[in-house]
């Protein structure tokens, strides 16, 4: 199912996979990354009161992954922050 879908059809917040289950199935994937590429693993705490575009703009446009990750926090929490909340960011350093 596409996201979009999962969306209309309201099961775009159901728990599909999680640590210490049973019947986890992680997925596995591999990405090639560039300098300056970021990455942001965040629980729905985020996602609930944040829209993707607004990650993507503020990550976008944040100097250091520490302050961008404190805004989106900050933005969720402004927004209602109705549910926990974890975020971690990470920037690709030239290597």
């Amino acid at each position: 199912m596409t996201r979009e879908k999962a969306e209309q059809a309201g099961l775009y917040n159901v728990l599909a996979s999680a640590v210490g289950a049973r019947d986890m199935t992680p997925a596995v994937d591999f990405l090639s990354l560039e300098h300056g590429d970021t990455l942001m693993l965040c629980t729905d705490g985020l996602t609930k009161h944040v829209s993707d575009s607004r990650i993507a703009e503020v990550l976008g446009n944040t100097a250091d992954v520490e302050t961008g990750c404190r805004s989106l926090i900050d933005l969720a929490l402004s927004g209602g922050g109705s549910d926990n909340l974890t975020a971690v960011v990470a920037r690709v350093l030239p290597g």
